[in-house]
């Protein structure tokens, strides 16, 4: 099945990036995205024998959680299909639904109906995006073409292992030397754009816990891949790990510089097979 869109559009994610970031993985037999969000490499990349996806925001669990049985997914996707791009539907995706179907079919009209990638956040409240005409087609037509895309997604999340927990609670009970854990946080604060509060994340880190987090990975047997923004923060908990910058453009069409820190076991000896060579406009470190 052709990989045609993201799940979600999720503050953050990096369905375009993802591509990138795959080339750049070390071998691995177990992968664990312990920031899963919406799981844009990971439903990219290759099946390995284990995978695990986790977040600590339980709507967007729920999305995976749906979309990985497949009664479930096949009642979503007669719901999304009967759901109309309407400005009621949108402000109505924000009350809240017990029924676990219903809660991934308002999550997900309020990631694709909601101006900017923070709309699928609950308590993110943004504008309907009736008058958006970016990317040669209409928010309509995007949303119509959306169900097509399930019976992918199903697919893909065949065999992988969903949980709902603090990253650092997961991630020591997962590794060793044959697991891959890409980490993909909410990104410091400092390093969003500044007319941001910053809170677009049903989950966000302060620096401190930024800190918590680099205390644990550099404990780890396993391999890691961090994404982030440089910055002084960054460069003083993982200066001594080798790094890869591309440009790219972050939400909102935003010029920024995405970095990839790799700590030494995912480094030393499988960095220099990745590619890097063919990445001339790239910068190693």
């Amino acid at each position: 099945m052709k990989k045609t869109r993201p799940v979600l559009r999720y503050h953050g994610g990096k369905w375009k990036l993802a591509p990138w970031i795959i080339k750049h993985l070390p071998p691995h037999k177990v992968y664990v995205e312990p920031y899963g969000g919406a799981a844009s490499v990971l439903l990219q990349k290759p099946r390995v024998y284990a995978e695990v996806y986790n977040d600590l925001g339980d709507e967007v669990v729920n999305v995976f959680q749906v979309m990985r049985e497949p009664l479930q997914m096949e009642e979503l996707k007669k719901q999304l299909t009967l759901t109309p791009f309407s400005e009621v539907e949108f402000f109505g995706a924000y009350e809240a639904a017990e029924d676990p179907i219903e809660k991934a079919r308002r999550t997900i009209v309020r990631s694709f109906m909601g101006f900017g990638s923070a709309s699928s956040n609950a308590k993110y409240t943004t504008g309907f995006r009736g008058k958006s005409f970016r990317s040669g087609t209409s928010p309509a037509n995007d949303w119509r073409n959306y169900p097509n895309a399930l019976d992918w997604f199903c697919e893909r999340l065949q065999g992988v292992t969903i949980r709902n927990k603090p990253a650092l609670d997961l991630i020591p009970t997962l590794d060793r030397e044959d697991v891959l854990f890409y980490v993909d946080p909410p990104y410091v604060r400092s390093t969003r754009c500044k007319d941001s509060n910053g809170d677009v994340y049903a989950h966000e880190m302060d620096d401190a816990q930024h800190e918590d987090l680099a205390a644990a990975l550099h404990d780890l047997k396993g391999k890691v891949v961090l994404s982030g923004y440089r910055c002084d923060l960054y460069e003083d908990l993982y200066g001594d790990w080798k790094s890869l910058d591309k440009d790219w453009f972050a939400d909102g069409a935003r010029e920024r510089v995405e970095t990839l820190w790799f700590n030494p076991a995912a480094a030393n000896k499988d960095l220099h097979l990745l590619g890097m060579a063919s990445d001339l406009a790239e910068a190693v470190n």
